[in-house]
Order: C-alpha cells, then sequence, then structure tokens
C-alpha cells in the first residue's frame, strides 16, 4: 500500500510540474506517436500487445477492436489546448487521421506518415479525403483501384500513407522541423523515440538549453503498481526511450490518465468528440487540399 500510494503522489507531483511547464512555455509542439490511439482500439508496434511485440514473441498480432475508431480523450484535449493558446503545433507518426477528425486544424499539424483517409492522383496530385480509411490498395503499387475525377486527367489514384523505408515529403517534414526549431517545450506522448527522422524532431536544441523535453509513454497500471519497487531497486524500465536521459521530464502512464489530469490542472473542460464530417465539408477539403504535403 505504501508503494501505491508513493507512485500516485509521484505522478500527481510529475503532473503539477508538467502543467507548469505548458503555462509558461512560449510554443508548445507536441509529437505523437501510435500509443495515444490504443484507447480508440488501434493497436501499437512496441507496447505489452503491440504489432511487433506480437511478431518477436511468434503470435499473432491481435485485431483491432473497432472498424471505424473515433478520436480519444487524448486527441481532444489537443484540441482544447490549441483553442486555448497553449499548443502551438501538432506532429504525429500516426496515420490514422484522429487528430484531423478531432478538430486540429490542417495547417497546425504534419502528419509524418500520411493519412489512412486520403488518397491521391499520381497523375495530377488531387487529393481526396474520404469518410473512413483507404481499404484495399495494392502494396506493392499502393494503388487503390479508383480514378481521378477530373475530367482532363483520369489518373490513378494511389494510398498516401508512408511505410518504411519510403521517404516521407519534404514540405511536411521541413514543415515540423522548422516547429521543432522554434518550441521551447517538446511533449512526446505515446511514441518510442526509435524510428527516424521523426525521433530526432522533439530532441531538437534540447542539449543547449533552449527546450525542455518531456516524454509519457504508457504503461499497464496493475504492471506498475506490482513491479513498481523492483523498477526502482532494480533499475529496469518500462518502454525505455533513447532520449531519456536527454528529457526534463519522465512519465509513466497512460497518455488518457496523464491528459485527463494535466486538463484538470490547467483548469481546461476536455470536449466531448462530435463527428466533423469532414469528408463533405466543401470549404474545409479546399483548406486541406491546399496544405496537404503528399503530392
Amino acid at each position: 500500500m505504501n508503494h501505491f500510494i508513493f507512485l500516485l503522489e509521484d505522478l500527481n507531483k510529475k503532473i503539477k510540474i508538467l502543467a507548469d511547464y505548458i503555462r509558461n512555455a512560449k510554443h508548445f509542439v507536441v509529437y505523437t506517436g501510435a500509443g495515444i490511439s490504443t484507447s480508440a482500439g488501434i493497436n501499437d508496434f512496441r507496447g505489452p500487445n503491440g504489432v511487433w511485440t506480437a511478431q518477436a514473441r511468434g503470435i499473432a498480432s491481435p485485431p483491432s477492436t473497432v472498424r471505424h475508431p473515433v478520436p480519444t480523450l487524448t486527441h481532444m484535449a489537443y484540441v482544447e489546448l490549441m483553442k486555448n493558446n497553449y499548443l502551438q503545433f501538432l506532429v504525429s507518426q500516426n496515420c490514422d487521421g484522429l487528430h484531423l477528425k478531432s478538430g486540429i486544424p490542417n495547417d497546425r499539424i504534419a502528419e509524418l506518415h500520411g493519412n489512412g483517409s486520403c488518397e491521391a492522383c499520381a497523375k495530377c496530385g488531387k487529393v481526396y479525403y474520404r469518410q473512413t480509411d483507404i481499404f484495399g490498395y495494392e502494396h506493392l503499387t499502393w494503388l487503390t483501384g479508383r480514378y481521378c475525377t477530373e475530367p482532363t486527367c483520369r489518373g490513378r489514384l494511389r494510398c498516401t500513407t508512408v511505410s518504411f523505408n519510403q521517404s516521407m515529403p519534404d514540405v511536411c517534414l521541413d514543415r515540423a522541423t522548422e516547429q521543432s526549431q522554434k518550441c521551447d517545450l517538446s511533449l512526446c506522448m505515446g511514441t518510442s523515440m526509435r524510428v527516424m527522422p521523426a525521433c530526432e524532431l522533439p530532441a531538437m536544441n534540447v542539449k543547449s538549453g533552449k527546450k525542455k523535453m518531456v516524454i509519457v509513454s504508457k504503461c499497464d497500471h496493475v504492471y506498475y503498481i506490482i513491479f513498481f519497487f523492483l523498477i526502482y531497486k532494480m533499475n529496469l524500465d518500462l518502454q525505455k526511450t533513447p532520449y531519456d536521459d536527454a528529457c526534463a521530464l519522465r512519465i509513466y502512464a497512460r497518455c488518457d490518465d496523464v491528459m485527463r489530469m494535466v486538463m484538470d490542472e490547467l483548469n481546461l473542460t476536455i470536449p466531448s468528440y462530435v463527428d466533423l464530417q469532414l469528408w463533405s465539408n466543401a470549404e474545409w477539403l479546399k483548406e486541406f487540399e491546399k496544405n496537404w504535403p503528399f503530392r
């Protein structure tokens, strides 16, 4: 029981520190990975039930629990932080599209690995944002089997997500790099920080002392409580990242729990998710295509 009380006190203390960092930051940027979407029913990669973790154990990857996931509490918390001018920009390695669905403006996010709801014409570059994720594309050519609706084009459409060994568009990486150079607080959530070049962005200027970096990765609370004593006494770690020693604050907890506590500390209310039906919003689609870097 004493270990449990100490754990809660330690987490509460770190939440207060993180909230103070956010209040005092001049340019706050969030970096997200697959771990923020697990509560939406989407598997991550290196977590306890992740795709690669299962492969390493020689077992089948657990199936996703939902067909059409919606933004989580964490996604919606970012929307409110941005609305209240705490959060300036968001960089994501996720291609699930949940940040845009939550209401993050498309000119204030860099989706480094694309968006699973988008396909683009391989000929003219016209972008199509769909109501659901793009399924059934050819994994060698990334062609979806559909064609551009522009009368003078009729080019073949392709999925726009970026896989391993594929390069991301320069304009997208440049946008993320520019924001990373500006920011004085980087918050990394749900990412193992092992995928290049994305993992290098939040650490830019950290060594110079111009920036604070905070890393949050989820853990199973039962596991954490039971083995808390062992972790601290035996120098074990949960989902350790290569940048742990460089960060100003390291938090082991579920992303949703951390954001719920941080928002309480900031006296902000996390909005409920509302389907914005972006795929049918002509004005949004026009703005989206203007900012879309994957051409």
